[in-house]
């Protein structure tokens, strides 16, 4: 049989980086993990082809080479979604569908001939007997949580490299933590399940003999939910990259406790983090334990960002706005906050209840529901669910106030440049002339940002700077600007639409 494996577009989001990848050598962020990972699941005889539509469109002829398709995606990706069911469906190919997106039941995808419900390392294997079999069911529902030893490697020589910013990689799956607005412990529960280390070693050895030099997230929802593994991992992907003169720089999330623990920092320094996604949610106290983020309190939030940052870890703040204890003046403490911690990247979405969670039970009892969130509520009311206490028009005036603020270009170049004088470059990643890519998207930059943007002056007094205090990490400063560039052109159209 010939499989296509069909990852659905994204909109433009935070997240996305779109407005961004006009400078940079990529088409598209990174690469579907799971659907690379089906692919190495399937028979080795069968044709495979992975369509990745963030890349490049659909076609009539991939569908008439297809005999069947895969499709995988999370809430965000819908309506990309429903375009490449109807166009399989029209186009006679048979449909297998799973992922996120099922987490829970929809009524705006149309059908599937297979639906896959639950992680697929217990539900894929069955399928592909039962079709040899000639008796494939509609649904197929995993048991439980399986064990990560039985997930293969992503299958990389069905992408193109050039066409991402970033790989992607996993070592756990799960959280300890139990947030009520959070899904992640019912899709993939509280009890971490890890892959052991020579797993893990195998996995980065085939990215790194398939050809991939740069960076690679690790995908995990928590990165130190389990402690002892981490460090184990860690010790042993420090090992690694030394051997191999750090091809790769490393990415992941993980819950703010990761600053109490000098070891578990040094160790991520020494394997080549350079940045962490941390859900620091919000400086109001009563808001967070309102939420159960337990881990969050009783301790100086900004503190444990600079203890991160002095380790050579760029942190990327998640943050919230709507819970029923923000104060009248979260909006101005929020924005007050970020700029105090240096975080160059703050993601701020309005509070949205994903269904399942403790959050959406609460909220429908109270009748406080407007439907289902797509799982973007960053400058993006389509992910907005929630009947806020403080009243929709004024949640959304003060985060529109907020995330201008945010992203206005002076006080935004004046948060990088601090956040410069706060980070400590690593001493472990050997130092490298540029390469002629890196060149040539300097110079896009400086095109667009320097001569073309309307806020050019800004970016020229930034340039200047970071040159004379910053050189060692002119680089990164590069880098954080563009993504900053994206996040004012999302947050300028978010702003000015009426809502």
């Amino acid at each position: 049989m010939n499989a296509l494996l069909i990852y659905p577009s994204f909109p433009v989001t935070f997240w996305s980086l779109k407005e961004a990848l006009p400078f940079l050598p990529a088409r598209a962020t990174i690469p579907p993990l799971g659907l690379l990972t089906v692919a190495a699941m399937l028979p080795d005889t069968w044709g495979k082809r992975l369509l990745d539509m963030n890349v490049r469109p659909l076609t009539d002829q991939d569908l008439a080479w297809a005999d069947v398709a895969f499709i995988g995606a999370m809430a965000i990706q819908a309506q990309s979604t429903e375009e490449a069911i109807r166009r399989c469906r029209a186009a006679g190919v048979r449909i297998c569908s799973g992922g996120v997106i099922y987490a829970t039941p929809r009524d705006d995808l149309s059908p599937v001939d297979h639906l896959f419900l639950g992680e697929v390392e217990d539900t894929l294997p069955q399928f592909l007997v039962d079709l040899q079999a000639g008796k494939s069911r509609a649904v197929y529902q995993a048991e439980g949580f399986p064990d990560l030893a039985r997930t293969p490697r992503p299958q990389w020589d069905l992408i193109n490299f050039s066409d991402y910013l970033t790989m992607a990689l996993q070592v756990t799956r799960g959280c300890p933590h139990d947030c009520d607005f959070c899904h992640v412990a019912i899709i993939n529960g509280r009890r971490p399940r890890s892959k052991d280390v020579a797993q893990v070693l195998a996995e980065i050895d085939g990215l790194y003999q398939a050809g991939w030099r740069g960076p690679v997230m690790f995908v995990d929802d928590n990165f130190i939910g389990q402690k002892a593994v981490a460090r184990r991992v860690l010790t042993a992907l420090a090992d690694w990259q030394a051997r191999h003169s750090y091809p790769f720089i490393f990415l992941s999330q993980a819950s703010v406790e990761v600053a109490d623990h000098a070891d578990l920092l040094a160790l991520l320094q020494r394997a080549g983090f350079l940045q962490l996604f941390l859900g620091l949610e919000t400086p109001a106290a009563a808001s967070l334990a309102e939420c159960n983020k337990k881990q969050n309190l009783k301790r100086d939030l900004i503190e444990a960002v600079r203890i991160i940052q002095k380790h050579s870890i760029d942190v990327l703040g998640g943050f919230i706005v709507g819970f029923d204890a923000d104060p009248p003046t979260i909006f101005e403490e929020m924005a007050e906050f970020i700029e105090q911690a240096a975080l160059p990247t703050a993601m701020v979405g309005v509070l949205a209840a994903p269904p399942g969670t403790r959050l959406y039970a609460r909220l429908a009892a109270e009748n406080r529901l407007t439907g289902q969130s797509d799982g973007d509520s960053i400058a993006n009311l389509s992910g907005m669910n929630v009947i806020p206490v403080m009243g929709r028009a004024r949640l959304l005036s003060g985060y529109k106030r907020l995330l201008t603020r945010l992203y206005e270009p002076r006080r935004y170049y004046r948060r990088v440049a601090d956040f410069l004088s706060h980070f400590c470059p690593n001493p472990f990643l050997p130092g490298r002339l540029p390469t002629r890519i890196e060149v040539r998207t300097f110079l896009r930059v400086v095109w667009a940002l320097g001569i073309k943007d309307p806020d050019r002056r800004s970016f020229w007094g930034f340039l200047v700077l970071a040159l004379l205090r910053f050189p060692r990490l002119f680089p990164l400063a590069i880098a954080t600007i563009v993504g900053g560039y994206h996040y004012k052109i999302v947050s300028r159209r978010f702003a000015a639409t009426p809502h």
